[in-house]
């Protein structure tokens, strides 16, 4: 048997539901077995909360996805709830996961016992299996690309053996789909578990779809709708608002100069009307004040950085994500750190991450190569003029000057280093004469 144990998909919530659900229905399956070995119950009087075949009863929609045939049916349905919820709930919170999860269990309830009362007339069913299923579903639609990490357990007598590997959601979801598929056919289409099962997986598409194509969830172009570009052609399935913002997307991953120079972190064009005039407000502000002015506008800069950065370290998810950010660069997982990061941005509350942690960021991009994708926390140093600053400006123009092949920008950027005083240390006159380096590589590039 094999065990899923976690996943890679983004997490912004915690599985409190996930985990409340594992806890009630292993709760409700000790309290049956007391209730059987103490004599509380019997198992006529257990079987009266499971799906009966024979009578229509509300009651049982939602007792009987609580109820298993023994302990190997609950620890695999529980094993693929807390995979599939981790995926499922982590995008949407606890409050909406535990309506979609109760939405598939009671929703298929309802409708396998109207079907079976009509067509079948005798026989009962329990379990979270269909619930399960739809979740599957669902994360299907959501996160078909990211992967599940699983343990597969081998035993044979006295001998166990873990093997452990990651498997796409994709896969994993088709594997189960077919098997179902296949044994509902060879089954002569009577009725089996994975009949049961595909009607879990036909009230949780839906939810999903739905919940897609209307906004309630947020898959950052990750589902798999976006994913694949055949799927645009159907309005239904992707409107046309929502097929701009994927072709803009798209647009901005496969031009990396273009993602960054649109990044309202980045350095702006320095032929674009807005930079003009910026510079021609510097020119005249410099002209106006000298020294003096400098030193006001940079505190009034910094302060300025500051107060924008305590008002992002306020916002309830900053705690969260910035967590889950500086693990995923801890762990060098580069994609992990990117979805973070772009969700920090996303709100705009990148702002409130540390120095510290920008740099070890853009250190990770650098060491992908992903240099471009560097400017970004890059540019957030750098424009809060603190001690880190000057650094972060010279490795800008390094990037811009090396990779993006943009002396103009490069020159513009170096220009920002500017330290004022009598006494300078040593590391300051080394800032600088790595400053002039480059202005001297800028000019000769522009030749």
């Amino acid at each position: 048997m094999f065990i899923p144990v976690s996943t890679d998909a983004p997490l912004y919530h915690w599985p409190i539901a996930t985990v409340g659900l594992i806890v009630a229905n292993v709760a409700a399956f000790v309290a049956c077995v007391w209730a059987l070995l103490s004599g509380a119950a019997d198992m006529e009087t257990l079987e009266k909360l499971a799906l009966s075949y024979e009578t229509i009863n509300p009651i049982q929609w939602f007792t009987s996805p609580f109820l298993h045939g023994g302990p190997m049916h609950l620890l695999g349905n529980m094993f693929f709830l807390w995979a599939f919820g981790l995926i499922v709930e982590g995008k949407v919170g606890w409050r909406k996961f535990l309506l979609i999860y109760m939405g598939i269990a009671v929703g298929e309830c309802i409708l396998e016992q109207l079907v079976m009362v009509v067509l079948v007339g005798d026989g009962v069913s329990l379990g979270a299996s269909s619930a399960v299923f739809g979740l599957m579903a669902i994360a299907l639609i959501w996160a078909p690309d990211n992967e599940i990490e699983c343990v597969f357990v081998f035993m044979f007598l006295l001998f166990i053996r873990l093997l452990s590997f990651d498997v796409k959601v994709f896969t994993l979801a088709m594997f189960f789909l077919l098997l179902e598929v296949a044994e509902v056919i060879f089954s002569g289409l009577s009725v089996s578990s994975g009949l049961l099962h595909l009607m879990g997986v036909f009230i949780g598409a839906p939810i999903g779809l739905w919940m897609l194509q209307t906004g309630r969830v947020d898959c950052e172009n990750w589902d798999i709708v976006s994913r694949n570009e055949w799927l645009h052609e159907y309005d239904w399935l992707c409107p046309p608002e929502r097929r701009e913002a994927i072709q803009r997307a798209e647009a901005m991953e496969y031009d990396p100069v273009a993602a960054a120079l649109a990044n309202k972190h980045s350095q702006i064009d320095a032929n674009s009307t807005y930079a003009k005039r910026r510079q021609a407000h510097a020119g005249e502000t410099s002209g106006r004040g000298g020294f003096f002015t400098k030193k006001r506008h940079a505190k009034q800069s910094a302060a300025k950085a500051e107060s924008a950065m305590k008002a992002a370290q306020a916002n309830p998810d900053f705690n969260r994500l910035s967590l889950l950010l500086r693990q995923a660069i801890a762990s060098n997982s580069l994609n992990l750190a990117n979805t973070h990061f772009a969700r920090l941005e996303q709100l705009g509350i990148a702002v409130g991450l540390s120095d510290k942690t920008l740099f070890q960021l853009a250190k990770l991009y650098a060491g992908a190569k992903q240099f471009v994708a560097a400017t970004r926390p890059l540019q957030i140093i750098a424009d809060r003029g603190g001690e880190m600053s000057h650094e972060a400006w010279l490795r800008l123009a390094q990037i811009q000057l090396k990779v993006m092949r943009r002396a103009d920008l490069a020159k513009t950027s170096l220009q920002r280093i500017q330290i004022d005083g009598k006494k300078i240390t040593e590391a300051q006159r080394k800032t600088l004469a790595r400053r002039d380096q480059l202005l001297t590589m800028c000019q000769t590039a522009s030749k």
